[in-house]
């Protein structure tokens, strides 16, 4: 591909959702209307809008119906540049195939079915390793979509376990006032007598003192399967000798563990591992855009490479491809073009990737050569 032709349809795909900024009043209707027309088409209300752009609930009602007396060049351009980002979002993603059953999401549902099906007299705990990329979030997030017997919630290193117990307080319908000990007991009470699975992310800080609170409040008092989820660092707390200072109680935390489930290891088997070719095609094949043989293997080797950004980084590139104008005319991507559309978009994370070696290159090398003999 050549070197430009990537950025230059980056360029041209961008150009395509500006618009002048409205300088007249009949430039303001013309705004007002599609406005309208955007948020009928998807049942947005005044306040959603007002929300999105910093503005008043009574601004968008007032300028929808055109008597909006403040600054209307000013909150035009706010509406305009608003619609025109999610149009071009929704044409990124109007191709792209929905919820996709792959290997990590079966591993990922299993691990769930079985700490469930094992947490009898009290609640099983179930660990779910991997760095940034592999999607275990997005599994996560669905599975609590789709299981109304689950609740999903995503940590930060900002909260306290009161904020962390709060969280799950709201997610299962309770309120979240008070000290730590009246939202924990509010939350032993509700769930002793349901069957709930906590599903916890990005749980990578959470420390061997925090660990054993979820023990002793969401496992053992409540009597509920529990999900964590995090890179290695969560492993390492996990695994931590419990003669160290401060791990003493680990030893009750993984006495009550079902299974773990290393993603960064299941990936680097070289087998297939999590990532099958029919995986990769049926994630990235879509829009009437083929991948070729060679490409398949590129991105199964980005996959299983720590620290690329695994499906993140696959998934940015093939929708960056999608709009070169050399894919759009020959319909299918290459070995070639992915190491190409990785270098145009400068992504940090190319040091890591294996497409950089010299093996890499011979191997495709011979790939190639192999398909056109």
């Amino acid at each position: 591909m050549d070197n430009n032709d990537l950025n230059n349809s980056l360029e041209q795909d961008a150009q395509r959702i500006e618009e002048r900024i409205p300088m007249t009043k009949t430039d303001y209707k013309k705004v007002a209307l599609r406005l309208r027309n955007f948020m009928i088409g998807r049942g947005l209300s005044n306040n959603k809008i007002a929300q999105a752009i910093n503005a008043s609930p009574s601004a968008i009602s007032q300028f929808l119906n055109n008597k909006y007396t403040g600054d209307n060049k000013t909150l035009a351009n706010k509406i305009v540049s608003y619609v025109n980002s999610i149009a071009g979002k929704e044409r990124k993603a109007k191709d792209k195939p929905g919820y996709i059953d792959t290997t990590v999401a079966i591993r990922v549902k299993a691990l769930i079915a079985n700490t469930d099906a094992f947490s009898l007299e009290e609640g099983k705990i179930g660990i779910i390793i991997g760095d940034g990329g592999h999607g275990k979030s997005y599994c996560l997030r669905t599975y609590a979509e789709t299981d109304k017997n689950s609740v999903y919630v995503e940590l930060d290193d900002a909260m306290t376990m009161r904020g962390v117990y709060q969280e799950i307080a709201a997610k299962i319908g309770l309120e979240g006032y008070g000290t730590l000990q009246s939202v924990t007991r509010r939350i032993i009470d509700n769930l002793q007598n349901r069957h709930i699975i906590i599903l916890l992310d990005e749980c990578s800080g959470l420390s061997p003192r925090q660990l054993n609170s979820l023990r002793q409040i969401i496992v053992v008092k409540s009597r509920c399967p529990l999900i964590l989820a995090g890179n290695q660092g969560l492993r390492n707390t996990i695994m931590s000798p419990t003669t160290k200072r401060g791990s003493e109680s680990l030893d009750q935390f993984t006495s009550r563990l079902m299974a773990i489930l290393n993603l960064d290891e299941a990936a680097a088997q070289k087998d297939g591992g999590l990532y099958t070719p029919d995986d990769i095609r049926k994630l990235y094949q879509y829009g009437g855009i083929k991948l070729t043989g060679g490409a398949v293997n590129t991105l199964k080797k980005i996959c299983r490479t720590p620290r690329s950004g695994r499906l993140r980084t696959c998934s940015q590139i093939i929708t960056a491809l999608h709009t070169a104008s050399k894919i759009k005319k020959c319909g299918q991507i290459t070995a070639s073009d992915i190491p190409s559309a990785i270098a145009q978009l400068g992504l940090p994370v190319r040091v890591w990737l294996p497409i950089n070696s010299p093996e890499f290159a011979q191997e495709e090398q011979s790939n190639a050569a192999s398909v056109a003999g």
